[in-house]
């Protein structure tokens, strides 16, 4: 027999037992009255055959697949783009020991996902957030974007660190209108979204710089500018995700729906 073709059903006629005793004993079900034999024999053989279960048919009996879709706000400057994956490599350490597992939309396309148990955007605008809402009925956390509605969860930064009026602040673009106007409000935020204005600032500003994201303070460190960095994607901020991922597939019912991350 292939090894790596094996299934429960191969191990079922193996250990002449059902398909239900050989799922009861490879997931771990501790409710089930299976003999001690019965379960070291299913695990043997498993472990003989070098069995992999299958992710997708296991959703399928459980109803929870843990696969979550990470869902980004694009933007062709390479730096947002480093930026992107930095954070998704962050979120996708955070997560592991909840057992999550994370897929990227492909080609962040507006489509109903059957596969995942909830969906995570990030820095992505209300309208398409909206537009992702009407056609997956699962859970949906927006991440860097007011979507001001209390089905959902939302994470967002308080700004509370943009307050030296002495500095120039430097940030990658947001696509939620309400965060660019809080950071615009300020009066001392450029939104960096090419090289270009990128090395006029470097060429033209008297001011101390203050970087709101680590891909540019590298860039920037990179280049032997001198400046400061604020990391605004804290750990308070993924604790948050983690907290609502838990909160919204378990279908707890909480007050609170928006976080503000200071």
């Amino acid at each position: 027999m292939n090894k790596k073709k094996i299934t429960m059903v191969d191990i079922a006629k193996m250990c002449n037992v059902s398909v239900a005793t050989v799922s009861y004993v490879l997931n771990n079900k501790q409710n089930s009255r299976i003999p001690e034999a019965t379960r070291q024999k299913v695990l043997q053989i498993a472990n003989l055959y070098m069995y992999r279960s299958n992710p997708y048919a296991r959703s399928l009996a459980t109803g929870e697949s843990h696969n979550i879709l990470f869902f980004y706000g694009d933007n062709p400057f390479s730096l947002y783009q480093a930026e992107v994956l930095r954070f998704l490599n962050k979120l996708s350490r955070f997560l592991r020991p909840y057992k999550y597992n994370i897929t990227i939309a492909p080609n962040n396309m507006i489509a109903k996902y059957n596969y995942v148990d909830a969906i995570i955007t990030y820095r992505i605008d209300k309208d398409t957030f909206k537009k992702l809402g009407e056609i997956n009925f699962i859970p949906l956390i927006s991440v860097d974007c007011y979507v001001d509605d209390p089905l959902f969860f939302e994470i967002n930064n308080s700004f509370k660190v943009v307050n030296n009026n002495k500095a120039l602040y430097l940030s990658l673009p947001y696509q939620d209108e309400k965060i660019t106007k809080t950071l615009n409000s300020k009066g001392q935020v450029v939104f960096i979204d090419n090289y270009d204005k990128l090395f006029e600032i470097i060429m033209n500003n008297t001011r101390p710089l203050i970087c709101l994201n680590y891909q540019v303070s590298q860039y920037l460190e990179s280049l032997k500018v001198d400046h400061t960095y604020l990391d605004i994607d804290s750990q308070s901020k993924f604790e948050a995700i983690i907290e609502c991922l838990n909160y919204s597939i378990n279908r707890e019912d909480v007050d609170k729906h928006q976080y503000i991350i200071d």
